[in-house]
C-alpha cells in the first residue's frame, strides 16, 4: 500500500483582501487561481500525515524539492535540484540519479491531485472567526488509485490551506496542510560531498 507515496514519483511531479465567496468563481477560474498561487509561489512546505505515512515536503522554485519521509516506521530523505535527484534511505548513504526535465507544466498543482483536473468550488467554511473558501477535487495516488479530496484556501492569495484525502484501498484519509508560504529560510541544495549523477535523458511530459 505505501506505493501510493512512492518518494521517487512524488519528487519528480512536485519538480512543479476580501474576495466575493468562492462559489462566484467557477471550476476553470476557481483552478488557474489556485494552480497560479502554488506555481507563482517563491516556496512552500506540505506535510502529509495519514495511515503508516509522514511525509514533510519542501518545495523551492520549480526545479528544486525536499522529501523527508516515515513510510511503514522507515526513514528516508529525496532532494531534486534541476534534473538531479539524490536519495538516502534507512541506512543514510546517499545515492543519485538522474531525471528529466519536465516538459510540460500540468495542471492541478495539489499533492495527489489528479493531473490536468479541475477544483469544483464549495460553500465557504468558517474556522476560528476566519473564513476560508473551499473546493473539492478528483485526486489520484501513484499507484493510479482514484480518490477524492476537500481542500480549504485562502480567499486573498488563492493559496491552499489545508486538504482531506480519501483514497480507494486506503483505511484512512489523507490529512494535507500547506504553509510556510515563501519563508526566506526555505532553501534546497544538493548534499555536500555527494557525487551528481550523469546527465539526464530527453525531457518528458509531465508524469501524472
Amino acid at each position: 500500500m505505501h506505493r501510493i507515496w512512492s518518494v521517487g514519483a512524488l519528487a519528480i511531479v512536485l519538480v512543479a483582501g476580501s474576495r466575493s465567496p468562492a462559489a462566484a468563481d467557477d471550476a476553470a477560474t476557481l483552478s488557474a487561481k489556485v494552480d497560479g498561487a502554488i506555481t507563482g509561489a517563491a516556496s512552500y512546505r506540505i506535510a502529509v500525515l495519514g495511515p503508516g505515512v509522514s511525509l514533510d515536503i519542501l518545495a523551492v522554485g520549480q526545479d528544486r524539492v525536499r522529501i523527508l519521509s516515515t513510510l511503514g516506521g522507515v526513514a528516508s530523505e529525496s532532494v531534486v535540484v534541476g534534473t538531479s535527484m539524490y536519495y538516502r534511505g534507512a541506512d543514510g548513504v546517499w545515492q543519485s540519479y538522474a531525471i528529466p526535465p519536465v516538459k510540460r507544466t500540468r495542471k492541478n498543482r495539489l499533492y495527489m491531485g489528479a493531473a490536468d483536473t479541475p477544483l469544483r468550488p464549495l460553500p465557504d467554511r468558517t474556522e476560528s472567526d476566519t473564513t476560508w473558501g473551499a473546493f473539492s477535487s478528483q485526486a489520484q495516488g501513484n499507484t493510479q488509485l482514484n480518490g477524492s479530496m476537500e481542500c480549504t484556501y485562502d480567499k486573498a492569495t488563492y493559496r491552499p490551506r489545508a486538504c482531506t484525502i480519501v483514497v480507494l484501498g486506503v483505511s484512512a484519509p489523507l490529512r494535507v496542510t500547506y504553509d510556510r508560504w515563501n519563508d526566506p529560510a526555505n532553501t534546497i541544495e544538493a548534499p555536500a560531498g555527494v557525487a551528481p549523477p550523469t546527465p539526464a535523458p530527453a525531457a518528458t511530459a509531465a508524469p501524472h
